[in-house]
């Protein structure tokens, strides 16, 4: 009966307060990812307003291989600012407290999986843009392949990097807030166990 009263006295409260804080500190990681994705948002928007106006821009003031170069640039980008609109309102409406340590792991795993998957589809979309520009070389369109090919270039580009930027700033964070307490983040306490002998 003492060893119980023992317990609730002392290693209880002690493994409570383990649990709260290993909590806070996840809900700080969850912060800190939310706060990183609204400013990659923000980057990424500014990115595709920007060419979505020059695009437009030069799609009816250039000629040529400019003028196709600027009117990718400028469809491209309708998609980007739907991504990074959609993006930005997820980090700012996610709340941490509603999530579990289980739940908030996951979602950073499914985003880095998510960041190596887009550095793949980057990579493809400068072959692809590689692909268009040898093409034009033995074609009618060239203007077109070749602005088209350019285009992609710079996309494709612009994506990987920004992709592969993303995905190391995230593991930093997991790395200082994440990977030192991960676990007691999935035991949901301070990982201590207690052997009763009656």
């Amino acid at each position: 009966m003492v060893k119980v009263i023992f317990f609730a006295l002392t290693i209880l409260p002690a493994m409570l307060f383990a649990q709260s804080d290993s909590l806070l500190k996840l809900n700080g990681f969850q912060e800190s990812r939310n706060k990183i994705n609204q400013t990659s948002m923000i980057v990424l928007g500014s990115w595709a307003v920007g060419n979505l106006l020059s695009g437009t821009y030069g799609n009816f003031k250039a000629k040529g291989e400019a003028k196709y170069f600027n009117q990718f640039n400028a469809m491209w980008n309708v998609v980007n600012i739907g991504i990074a609109t959609f993006g930005y309102l997820n980090a700012v409406n996610n709340d941490p407290s509603s999530m579990s340590n289980a739940e908030i792991f996951k979602e950073y795993n499914s985003m880095q999986n998510f960041l190596l998957l887009n550095a793949g589809l980057d990579i493809a979309y400068i072959s692809i843009g590689l692909y268009l520009k040898e093409r034009a070389k033995n074609s009618s369109n060239s203007d077109r392949l070749t602005g088209y090919g350019n285009s992609l270039l710079l996309q494709g580009g612009f994506l990987l990097l920004f992709d592969a930027a993303l995905y190391l700033v995230h593991q930093s964070n997991a790395s200082v807030n994440l990977y030192p307490h991960l676990e007691s983040f999935m035991q949901g306490g301070a990982g201590l166990t207690i052997n009763f002998n009656f």
